[in-house]
């Protein structure tokens, strides 16, 4: 099977090699992924599962290098903004009530990926999770939004939901590479990563069963949820990947590659609005790549 353009695109970038727009916009026009991305998801924007539709469809876009230069990807994260932003960070709902600490974390990775210049957005996003993204057991959070605390499965109880602090991780990752440091964002970043480094990546503290059995499922982009190839990239950005407590982790993707040297996706999530870069149970492409750059 001939590689998609967009992967091609990817490697292209990631290598550092120079690639006029023109180029790029011509090798995004031949994706037949992108063509499939940039498909108006079936779910209305006014809804709460509409906003989550167009949320995913651009956290998946996010993955792919230039797609900040199409003009569908902007109008989407304008879309976006307009039905999440609530000036002190970004909600479900459209008001504070409906903050969540993962997706207020995953807009504000979208758009350091494919629209940093919406700056006062993306500061917004990472100072609530500065201020009240908790990276500890048992620490109390001053957010006066309900679902925070009540849905869900409350993201900010005694024990704070693993996805939010990966997520919001991720996002404070991003926004150093993109911005640069500062000492807030380096100390609740530290904080945060060491926290996730106690779970070695993906166990329970209380034993050593994963946190959730998808969380050491292979799939990829990713949704709310987390993996072991999303920590690991994670880690790798932090220059952590050598860490004790990544080994198992590591040991478990090892044991995922079969026998043609590739991965495979073991599933995808949120199939009304979701594109699979890889069917499940195939030779996987892109979770190859995104595997094989860790260095296995």
């Amino acid at each position: 099977m001939k590689e998609d353009t967009a992967l091609s695109l990817k490697k292209i970038v990631d290598n550092g090699e120079t690639l006029s727009e023109k180029q790029a916009k011509d090798m995004l026009n031949q994706s037949d992924l992108i063509g499939k991305l940039l498909t108006p998801p079936k779910r209305k924007p006014d809804t709460f599962v509409g906003v989550r539709a167009y949320e995913w469809r651009l956290l998946e876009l996010s993955e792919i290098p230039f797609v900040d230069k199409l003009t569908q990807v902007q109008e989407w994260v304008d879309l976006l903004l307009e039905k999440t932003f609530i000036g002190d960070a970004f909600s479900l709902t459209g008001n504070r009530t409906g903050v969540l600490a993962c997706h207020n974390a995953m807009i504000s990775t979208i758009l350091l990926k494919v629209s940093p210049k919406k700056k006062e957005h993306i500061d917004a996003g990472i100072r609530w999770i500065l201020e009240y993204q908790q990276v500890e057991r048992n620490q109390a959070c001053r957010w006066d939004g309900g679902d925070l605390y009540t849905k869900y499965g409350g993201c900010m109880k005694a024990v704070p939901c693993f996805y939010g602090v990966v997520k919001s991780m991720i996002a404070l990752t991003a926004y150093k590479r993109v911005f640069g440091p500062s000492d807030s964002l380096h100390d609740k970043l530290k904080n945060g990563l060491d926290y996730i480094l106690k779970h070695k990546l993906f166990q329970r503290l209380s034993s050593n069963k994963p946190i959730e059995p998808s969380i050491i499922q292979n799939f990829y982009p990713y949704t709310y949820k987390t993996n072991v190839i999303e920590l690991l990239s994670l880690m790798k950005d932090n220059d952590l990947l050598e860490h004790d407590h990544c080994q198992e982790a590591l040991n478990l993707l090892k044991d995922k590659q079969q026998t043609d040297g590739f991965w495979q996706a073991d599933l995808f999530f949120m199939k009304s609005a979701w594109i699979p870069f890889d069917p499940p149970g195939e030779r996987g492409e892109w979770i190859t790549y995104v595997v094989k750059r860790l260095g296995l």
